[in-house]
């Protein structure tokens, strides 16, 4: 899951260049944030979504795991 929301902020939260980057279809994608968003109980594919969140918590990830 972690990998479908960190290429969809890479992707600017553009649905079509996420599905890209992963290689599936754009409702697969959809499907995936979909679990996501049931998972952080936040939204991400409607306003107000917690995209800003999700950046800085992948970023201080990132930062912990060097």
């Amino acid at each position: 899951m972690i990998d479908t929301v960190r290429a969809w902020l890479d992707a600017d939260t553009h649905l079509v260049t996420t599905s890209t980057a992963l290689g599936i279809s754009p409702s697969a994608t959809r499907k995936r944030l979909v679990r996501a968003e049931q998972a952080l109980g936040r939204s991400l594919l409607h306003a107000p979504n917690a995209r800003h969140e999700l950046w800085l918590a992948i970023r201080a990830l990132d930062l912990a795991t060097g």
